[in-house]
């Protein structure tokens, strides 16, 4: 009996032994999981943290951003798509993370890429947004492009009196500095009373109405747009330094300032033909703080462009897959935009911070 109760014992002994070095195996796995989680990699080699970092605050302003083949959209239908973009999300407020529940509290520094905003989406920064308020004597745009000229229909209500009056302009878009200068040479009101149409080419468009918002302004015959300031939500720094127009819309391409080198990002193997990367820095996401960021935003369908949208971002990543791996990464699906911009509803996976 003794003899039986000393194996036991010895068998206890090396299960416990055994466990214990099962446990220390998996302490030192984590242990070199940890130094790759913990570790920034900006996409800028000069772009230095300006405090030191912990397990809550990697120390850095900013997350490095990438686009590649999205449609980017701040609010409802204003945004545009970007085959690719480089640039940095930055927070107003110095050792805040980037938070997606307050899009205000952030900017996008552009570095490099281009982006296009088709006639439809034209028309929605201009009906949803800078339209978009009771005095408004301009409504209903609808935008089209016709060669190098941008077409617009709508109506107009001259001087803010009487009945609303169909509008008809035609012109080209320059770049101006930080301006999107559109320059309509046809202005024509369809209906005036007694007179059925009425040309005014020669008439300044603004003795006919008053445009002053954020990012837009109506001057003489010319509507200023700050391409800075004229998306809600969330301001856009960076220097477009070409523009144009063709069947796709108005394209904007910004480029890197003299002397600046390229951000090199390094989005995972299986990032696909459409996402957005996330590289480094602090990201705040469904109340998640996100340190050292790795965060790659998939589209679930290859041959769909990736849909995201700012402003409700939680119900399009709600309705996705979430993963996050070995090495640290947010791994998100996407699926796509369903009608008027929704998204299809799928089965959601289970997420988890660092």
């Amino acid at each position: 009996m003794r003899a039986i109760i000393a194996a036991l014992l010895g068998l206890a002994a090396a299960t416990q032994v055994h466990a214990d070095s099962a446990i220390d195996r998996q302490q030192r796995e984590l242990g070199v999981l940890r130094q790759g989680w913990y570790q920034q990699t900006p996409p800028a080699a000069d772009y230095k943290a300006t405090r030191p970092g912990s397990l809550r605050d990697s120390g850095q302003d900013g997350v490095g951003l990438l686009l590649h083949n999205v449609d980017m959209y701040f609010q409802d239908g204003i945004g545009f798509h970007s085959p690719e973009l480089k640039g940095w999300l930055v927070p107003l407020k110095a050792g805040e993370p980037v938070d997606f529940d307050r899009p205000q509290d952030m900017r996008i520094e552009v570095s490099e890429g281009e982006v296009i905003l088709s006639p439809e989406q034209l028309s929605n920064l201009f009906n949803q947004h800078i339209l978009a308020y009771p005095e408004s004597m301009l409504r209903d745009f609808s935008l089209s492009v016709d060669g190098d000229r941008l077409l617009v229909s709508g109506e107009v209500q001259p001087l803010g009196i009487g009945p609303w009056l169909p509008l008809r302009l035609s012109g080209t878009v320059k770049l101006d500095g930080d301006n999107l200068d559109y320059r309509p040479d046809s202005v024509k009101v369809l209906g005036v009373p007694s007179y059925g149409a009425m040309s005014l080419v020669g008439l300044r468009l603004d003795s006919l109405v008053s445009l002053e918002r954020p990012g837009a302004k109506l001057e003489d015959n010319v509507m200023h747009l700050n391409y800075h300031k004229v998306f809600p939500l969330v301001g856009i720094d960076g220097q477009v330094e070409s523009s144009w127009l063709d069947a796709k819309g108005l394209h904007l391409k910004f480029a890197r300032k003299p002397g600046a080198q390229a951000l090199a990002f390094a989005p995972p193997l299986q990032a696909g033909p459409s996402y957005i990367w996330l590289q480094s820095g602090d990201l705040k996401i469904f109340e998640i703080l996100i340190t050292y960021s790795q965060v790659l935003l998939k589209a679930e369908q290859p041959d769909q462009p990736l849909a995201f949208n700012l402003k409700d971002y939680r119900k399009v990543l709600a309705s996705g897959i979430t993963q996050v791996n070995e090495d640290g990464t947010f791994f998100m699906r996407v699926p796509p935009a369903g009608p008027a911009g929704g998204v299809r509803l799928v089965s959601s996976g289970n997420g988890s911070s660092r």
